[in-house]
């Protein structure tokens, strides 16, 4: 792999040029966006973000406990009423496999291949989510490290789980909904446990909410099944906490300049046809004009091939200049964002080596 981004083909868009140089595919997308700047040709690729875990580098192996109470008490009092004991292991079973589905996707697409296949066992705890049992001790840990070969447990220690309806009511007719909306929300905590270790390497509580409409405006909008909205939060959780573990993809967006000047619209023309080097050689001799807007937007231009060849040092000398001729607001954010991706590069290399 070289550098920390890909380019990514963008869906019912028009691709009409491609590039492909190691494992970086940059597509140039038949987007416009008008501005008081000009017309705009828009880059989308993904960039590669660290974990905000970070292991030791011993740990190749996690294993993943569900240690959750199993208990009519993981739901919201107003949601108790009505609920089987049938129909309890039925919905933990259906959060369980949703909630570590979305781990497990993320795990797969990372490129830290070490956590690809992770252990997974249940060991549910007996005490409620009032009144928490102990954490592991440390012999636990180091019991079932041995026994499953495992550097590290990511301990699932309780859910909750609610869902709540909503009405809004027409003012001048307070009888009749006009807004009729679904509340889900859940509450989750995971602790990391390394062996020999009395306390927890990490520990992360987690909240997530969900809205799901049924009417807006007096419309009746299709009826998402309350199962559905279940599987939809813990997946959607299970995805964050995954992201929490392992560095991921996450897709980001790059405006060219285009309009305002011929040279400019004569560079894209380049880059349409995957001519990124001629593209660049056009925006470098611009530097030398008296029009300052259309030197700082040629700069601009710079460093985003610059970034997309991941020299993101040279990209924000590049940045400083078109910042230097135009203070461009839209310089200004996308400077912050490089200076981000400079702080994250060395715990992206540790991280996917």
């Amino acid at each position: 792999m070289r550098g920390h981004e890909r380019i990514i083909p963008y869906q019912n868009v028009k691709v009409i040029g491609t590039r492909v140089k190691y494992s970086i595919r940059i597509v140039v997308l038949t987007l416009f966006l008008q501005g008081c700047a000009g017309s705009y040709r828009v880059v989308e690729f993904e960039i590669l973000e660290p974990a905000t875990i970070e292991f030791p580098d011993y740990v190749e192996q996690l294993i993943f406990l569900n240690r959750a109470p199993f208990t009519f008490d993981i739901w919201a009092e107003q949601n108790q009423a009505g609920i089987e004991y049938r129909q309890l292991v039925l919905l933990d079973t259906l959060i369980i496999n949703n909630l570590f589905t979305g781990i497990v996707d993320v795990l797969r697409n990372s490129p830290s291949q070490k956590f690809h296949t992770p252990f997974y066992i249940s060991e549910r705890r007996a005490d409620t989510t009032n009144l928490e049992d102990l954490v592991l001790t440390r012999r636990e840990v180091d019991n079932i490290c041995d026994t499953l070969m495992g550097d590290a447990i990511i301990s699932l220690e309780y859910y909750t789980v609610g869902i709540d309806q909503h009405f809004d009511y027409y003012r001048d007719s307070p009888d009749e909904v006009q807004n009729h909306y679904f509340e889900v929300y859940n509450r989750l905590k995971w602790n990391i446990h390394l062996p020999g270790s009395p306390r927890p390497f990490d520990s992360y509580t987690m909240v997530d909410t969900i809205f799901f409409p049924a009417i807006i405006d007096g419309e009746f909008l299709p009826l998402v099944p309350g199962v559905d909205m279940l599987r939809q939060i813990f997946y959607e959780s299970g995805n964050k906490y995954g992201r929490y573990l392992v560095p991921v993809w996450n897709r980001a967006s790059r405006v060219l300049y285009r309009g305002g000047n011929d040279s400019l619209r004569l560079a894209i023309a380049h880059t349409d046809k995957g001519d990124w080097e001629s593209a660049y050689s056009i925006w470098n001799d611009m530097t030398g004009l008296e029009d300052s807007t259309v030197v700082a937007k040629a700069y601009h231009n710079m460093a985003v091939y610059l970034e997309l060849e991941d020299k993101l040092d040279s990209a924000i000398m590049m940045l400083d200049m078109a910042l230097s001729y135009d203070s461009l607001e839209i310089d200004t954010l996308y400077r912050d964002e490089l200076d981000i991706r400079i702080l994250n590069r060395k715990d992206i290399i540790k991280q996917v080596r």
